[in-house]
């Protein structure tokens, strides 16, 4: 015996079923040796079992069995259609039971003991021959099931086969078309001609495809597409044709349809006066009508091949218009979309185009749009820009020159505030500066004891060096370490340094708030900024105004930043906080009184309180607060712009608001409100 199993063998698995345990362990074996996957039964029950519980490619069933024997096993096999071969073993040589077994369907009968040789061409025979049969019936019944007509003539073109989805198409019957010519559903709609070039086709061995206006069984035209492929034989003569049809009547109306409605969509678009376009995703120009073609100069035909649309705009305006379109294509919105567009004769036309997406099953597939010619608004546009230039300069430098003071306004007050600062920053700063002196006058003092102390030790080094120490010199270290306290010494350091380190960073802390605060951005100009950030910096400039006379307590919430000036808004921040000072001091009462700061947001604003215990304000002195030059305070004492200045920044440079209001128990509390979101007017602003 030899084993030729191949590699597609290892997944086949053959039942062996025999009684006998000599006979099973054998033919197993022999089984397993050929490169298969086995399984063994030894009775007719578990023979079922297995075939209803796993795959199975081929059973040797042995005939002679107690219980249900090997016939009626394959009885069973037979009546509950498992397609599958069966060798049917035996140790009698009965013809009659052989011939009976292969009469039910045993695919053949084999005598024990089993050859392994005859076995190996039985068991590859009937594997093979199963295989076919089941491709046989996998494509009878793909051409049976198939929607489409499928049909077989002779190469003389007489019909040997159709199948069910022909009987459909045509209305013909298997029976009545079987030897009769194809020539039967001819319509006479297609020329001599055409039928002359189909079989010159096909007979010299090509495929020949296309449509076809055919007649059914009753009367009825209809069109179908058609594929024909010749089929040869082993000399590659031709010896018959396969036709795969298809009914496309309906499709041919719908395409009709369409072309009239595309035609009657042609005409109402050619009727309109400006010009209509599309593209696609990549820029090609798909359409656009008659106006369109008249506007920029060209013939339909010069359309029809890619022409891509950038050729239409001045070489400045494509890459703008490139990135309108793709802003179109997501969905984004764009501001300008007039262009300067450029004619086949290369004359320059002013245009507005107003456009949206195409959408085709929720994607978006190319824009649509319209095209207005508006040199004509341009040119009034020229004119009266004209007219109004030199208003518009008057009015500019006018601005300018009301801005400039303005600004100067601000830095005066600003001004004014620092240089009232001055005093209690330079007192905010000596505190820790002193602080940092007497520790390093501490540290230089421990040093020189230290140092008193380390030349000791080298000169007790020396000495032992030369010889043994003597104990008076020992006594005398000890007394010098006594003297200077060294492990109170160092013990201190650490600390020294720890309290020197909060020094520092209280005078960083001072510096970094000065910095911020004395820091310029143009006036005009807006970035992120978080107003706590300001109000910390804020309290740590104004500390010394304010340490005296009220205690600060705040509550900041975390805020989003905002877009602002953060110069203008710190000024505001150090006018409050300095008044509501300034206010309690008034008082001259024996407690500290109380500033409050708080800061909260919602989605579209941040707001910030800033209330005072002191005295309030009457309601005739607030109606007047925010007046230039007004104040309640000695000649001298202020300019009267703070609030005034305070309220410009906060309502006029920022777009929010600034309240006042004094409850009768008396104190007084600013509130102003920032916006998130630059508007248009205050970013021209």
């Amino acid at each position: 015996m030899k084993k030729s199993a191949t590699s597609s063998d290892a997944g086949i698995t053959l039942l062996v079923v025999d009684d006998n345990a000599v006979s099973l362990t054998l033919t197993t074996h022999i089984i397993k040796k050929l490169g298969y996957n086995a399984l063994t039964a030894d009775n007719g029950n578990t023979c079922i079992e297995l075939l209803n519980t796993c795959r199975i490619d081929l059973i040797l069933l042995d005939i002679h069995m107690p219980g249900k024997n090997g016939l009626e096993v394959l009885a069973y096999i037979r009546d509950h259609q498992f397609l599958l071969p069966v060798i049917m073993i035996s140790g009698s040589s009965d013809i009659e039971q052989a011939v009976f077994s292969l009469k039910m369907g045993a695919y053949e009968y084999l005598l024990k003991p089993v050859d392994a040789d005859r076995l190996q061409i039985t068991v590859k025979n009937a594997l093979s021959e199963f295989e076919l049969r089941r491709k046989v019936r996998l494509f009878s019944a793909a051409i049976t099931q198939s929607p489409f007509a499928v049909v077989i003539t002779n190469e003389k073109g007489i019909i040997e086969y159709t199948n069910p989805g022909f009987t459909a198409l045509s209305g013909y019957s298997e029976s009545e078309v079987n030897g009769r010519n194809i020539d039967l559903l001819k319509s006479g709609k297609q020329s001599p001609a055409f039928y002359r070039h189909f079989w010159q086709t096909i007979s010299s061995g090509k495929i020949w495809q296309g449509e076809i206006i055919n007649r059914k069984k009753n009367g009825e035209l209809y069109t179908e597409f058609c594929m024909v492929s010749p089929i040869t034989d082993h000399s590659l003569r031709i010896t018959h044709f396969i036709s795969i049809k298809q009914d496309i009547s309906q499709r041919k109306k719908d395409q009709e349809a369409l072309a009239e409605s595309e035609q009657r969509f042609q005409e109402l678009a050619d009727l309109l006066p400006q010009p209509v376009f599309e593209i696609d995703l990549n820029g090609t120009l798909t359409y656009t009508n008659t106006p369109g073609l008249d506007m920029f100069g060209y013939r339909k035909e010069e359309l029809d091949k890619d022409f891509n649309y950038l050729i239409l705009f001045s070489p400045e305006e494509r890459l703008r218009l490139q990135t309108n379109i793709q802003s179109i294509f997501r969905g984004l919105p764009v501001e300008n979309h007039e262009y300067n567009a450029l004619k086949k004769d290369g004359t320059d036309i002013p245009i507005l185009i107003y456009s949206a997406p195409i959408i085709r099953n929720g994607k978006t597939v190319g824009i649509r749009g319209i095209v207005l010619d508006i040199t004509e608004r341009k040119r009034s546009e020229q004119i009266l820009q004209e007219l109004n230039q030199t208003l518009e300069e008057r009015v500019k430098k006018r601005t300018r020159e009301l801005e400039m003071t303005h600004q100067q306004m601000i830095l005066q007050e600003k001004l004014a505030s620092i240089g009232q600062l001055a005093a209690g920053l330079a007192h905010e700063l000596n505190n820790p500066i002193n602080f940092v002196r007497i520790n390093f006058a501490t540290l230089q003092e421990d040093i020189a004891d230290i140092r008193e102390l380390l030349q000791e030790y080298r000169n007790i080094r020396r000495i032992a060096e030369k010889g043994s120490i003597p104990p008076e010199k020992l006594q005398e270290l000890r007394k010098k370490e006594k003297e200077i306290a060294i492990d109170t010494l160092l013990d201190g350091l650490p600390e020294i340094f720890t309290e020197s380190q909060r020094g520092f960073e209280r005078i960083g802390t001072i510096i970094g708030s000065m910095r911020n605060f004395s820091f310029r951005h143009a006036i005009d100009q807006r970035v992120p900024f978080d107003i706590n950030k300001g109000i910390n910096d804020t309290l740590i400039i104004a500390r010394n105004e304010y340490r005296y006379y009220a205690d600060v307590e705040t509550s900041l919430e975390i805020l989003p930043p905002i877009p602002c000036n953060p110069e203008q808004i710190n000024q505001v921040f150090l006018n409050l906080i300095i008044n509501s000072a300034h206010a309690i001091a008034s008082q001259k009462r024996a407690e500290k009184g109380k500033i409050s700061i708080h800061t909260s947001h919602d989605s579209n604003a941040v707001f910030c309180s800033i209330a005072d215990d002191g005295p309030g304000i009457p309601d005739e002195t607030r109606r007047r607060i925010f007046e230039p030059f007004f104040t309640t305070k000695e000649p001298g004492k202020g300019t009267g712009l703070g609030l005034s200045i305070s309220y410009d920044i906060i309502v006029h440079k920022h777009n929010g608001t600034l309240v006042v209001s004094s409850p009768p128990e008396g104190g007084t509390m600013f509130t102003m409100t920032l916006p998130l979101m630059l508007t248009t007017e205050s970013a021209e602003k």
